[in-house]
């Protein structure tokens, strides 16, 4: 989980007068008594040694009532343990999104909260007073911080990989048979969940995609860029610029995603996807989304598309359990007719087309029903 604070934050205290000791203390909107937290390690090379105090002069109001994560960071601030420290630095350099795309300084503060919550403070507007430094930080000494505030983030993102229950796995239960490609599509899937807030953090930073590749474990990709590191090859801006999709997290199945995804049942699941998002996400999203037919709809499709896929690469195997792959496509069939009597509840605007979808859809998966041995 990522937690954004900022706003929440008047002003603050960063002491890193100690060396291998991060003091910090931040007093909230809400006038209470400053969380203070000590973390071990160190700053960035900008601000390592130093006292930083800040006041944040785009704080917002103070909402009606305060996060629950406030209350957890103060009630942990004195296990030690419980709290990691990431980059703390004044110098995170980042376009500003207005007309002069100007590039700014911006203060970034990051820690962890039981490996599983990242907080971040991330201000652009400060009025602050920075000490002279009290030790100064060698290169080896910096640099070794910056591995070890990678390792925290590598840890937070492998863990919560590791807790993730999307699709593939909501719609596992005793009356429907699990296969393997169900748990590596849920693994790509939580990829592609927290990929986004990686890549904001590391998209500025020139070389960031390596750092991308190794907090999100993609061994694969580094292992292609030092092979043409090696062969004085130099970088390929495709591969570079490239925004990763659910496919670079399927290693070492990447050909076989593709070809599923090429399959002509997936193709029909594509389309009737497509109205899905058009019909009852995006047109009439607040409307229809929340409605309790609107919501079920969407839940159940979501185990259908990733399901009827990882179906579909099982029975791309050489050899696969085809009573397996039988049980789970009737199944799913079953589930498609759960889909189109929910339909029937849903204004006639969308509710045609998205039956007619389902009626060619449904001829599909009965036919690729057939083609697997009996």
């Amino acid at each position: 989980m990522l937690a954004t604070l900022t706003p929440l934050i008047a002003r603050g205290v960063i002491d890193n007068t100690l060396q291998d000791l991060i003091d910090l203390r931040l007093w909230c909107n809400d006038g209470a008594e400053p969380l203070h937290l000590r973390m071990r390690g160190n700053c960035r090379r900008d601000i390592a040694g130093c006292r930083v105090e800040f006041t944040n002069t785009a704080v917002g109001s103070p909402p009606a009532a305060m996060p629950p994560l406030i209350d957890e960071i103060r009630h942990c601030a004195g296990t030690a343990n419980r709290l990691t420290a990431g980059d703390i630095t004044f110098s995170r350099r980042v376009v500003e999104k207005d007309n002069r795309q100007a590039i700014g300084n911006r203060l970034y503060i990051e820690f962890f909260v039981d490996v599983t919550t990242r907080v971040l403070l991330d201000f652009s507007a400060v009025k602050f007073d920075i000490s002279l430094p009290q030790w100064e930080p060698t290169w080896e000494g910096d640099n070794l911080q910056a591995l070890l505030n990678l390792e925290a983030l590598r840890a937070h993102v492998r863990t919560n990989v590791m807790r993730y229950k999307g699709p593939a796995l909501h719609g596992l239960n005793r009356d429907f048979p699990a296969c393997d490609w169900d748990y590596r599509l849920n693994r790509a899937e939580a990829c592609m969940a927290i990929y986004p807030t990686i890549k904001e953090k590391f998209a500025p930073i020139p070389g960031g995609y390596i750092s991308a590749a190794f907090v999100m474990d993609r061994t694969d990709f580094l292992g292609k860029i030092a092979a043409e590191d090696e062969a004085d090859m130099p970088p390929d801006r495709s591969v570079i610029e490239h925004d990763w999709e659910v496919t670079d997290f399927m290693a070492p199945y990447e050909k076989d995603m593709q070809r599923a995804m090429h399959h002509p049942l997936f193709a029909e699941l594509a389309a009737m996807t497509s109205i899905v998002q058009e019909q009852l996400i995006h047109r009439r999203s607040a409307e229809l989304e929340t409605t309790p037919h609107g919501a079920q709809f969407l839940q159940i499709y979501a185990t259908l598309v990733t399901h009827t896929l990882a179906t579909i690469l099982l029975t791309g195997q050489s050899e696969y359990p085809a009573t397996l792959a039988t049980q789970r496509m009737e199944l799913l069939c079953e589930r498609l007719s759960r889909i189109s009597a929910l339909a029937e509840q849903l204004p006639d605007a969308c509710r045609q087309e998205l039956q007619r979808a389902a009626e060619t859809l449904m001829r599909n998966m009965r036919l690729f029903i057939t083609t697997i041995p009996g």
